[in-house]
């Protein structure tokens, strides 16, 4: 939560939140209003994890949010077979509050089994986004998650063949590297982790977050940071 409250953004993905953890977050960061929805089919509630979105609620409301399962069946809880368990993406829809200026923001987490779930899970993420622009009039998306995959995968690729960017690709000086860290210092490798926007936006700051707190990791993923403007 320091390190959230050390970067303050608009709005922050997480990734494996349950219901113990967002009741810690939510004490320490009162600004941020949070939804999240648990992907359920789990040995019970408390290990039911989120890819829950937290954002500034003096700055923002929420005009809509909603979660959907990555699967052939995405409108109620189930899994994609073969894939190690369920997975989901949430979303909200933000106006702020002061421009009225909306965007929304999908965050997600595919599977780390199933290739065949990964891909479904682009297609779906994808379907949803082109779903809400249209809904909206063409508003700024930003895309969040853990892919489990690297900027070559399916589903990475098809979100960039149909219109979105990869945030650290148009961002100079961008430190495109390493995510997943293992519970480790290290740096060197590839992203599986990424921020996507669509041409509603403008990348103008990527950062992959290495800091530590109180000398110990954060989490096994380093955060990934993007200042990103509305297109003019």
């Amino acid at each position: 939560t320091q390190q959230i409250k050390d970067h303050l953004p608009d709005s922050l993905g997480v990734q494996e939140i349950n219901s113990i953890w967002v009741e810690k977050t939510e004490k320490f960061l009162p600004q941020y209003e949070y939804y999240g929805v648990k992907r359920g089919g789990d040995e019970n509630e408390k290990k039911s994890e989120m890819n829950g979105i937290f954002y500034l609620k003096d700055k923002f409301e929420a005009l809509e949010s909603d979660t959907f399962w990555i699967s052939e069946t995405p409108e109620k809880e189930s899994k994609y077979e073969g894939a190690g368990c369920n997975r989901i993406c949430s979303y909200v829809v933000l106006k702020n509050r002061k421009t009225g200026e909306i965007y929304a923001h999908l965050n997600t987490h595919f599977d780390n089994v199933s290739s065949e779930a990964q891909s479904l899970g682009g297609k779906l993420v994808l379907k949803k986004a082109e779903g809400l622009s249209t809904e909206y009039g063409d508003i700024p998306i930003v895309i969040t998650g853990d892919f489990n995959q690297y900027v070559n995968g399916a589903s990475c690729s098809l979100l960039i063949s149909n219109g979105f960017t990869n945030a650290s690709d148009v961002t100079e000086n961008a430190n495109n590297m390493l995510t997943y860290n293992g519970w480790t210092d290290n740096t060197k490798g590839s992203p599986i982790d990424y921020i996507f926007v669509n041409n509603g936006f403008v990348s103008s700051e990527y950062e992959v977050v290495t800091e530590t707190g109180a000398s110990v990791n954060v989490s096994d993923h380093y955060m990934i940071k993007a200042v990103i403007k509305f297109a003019e």
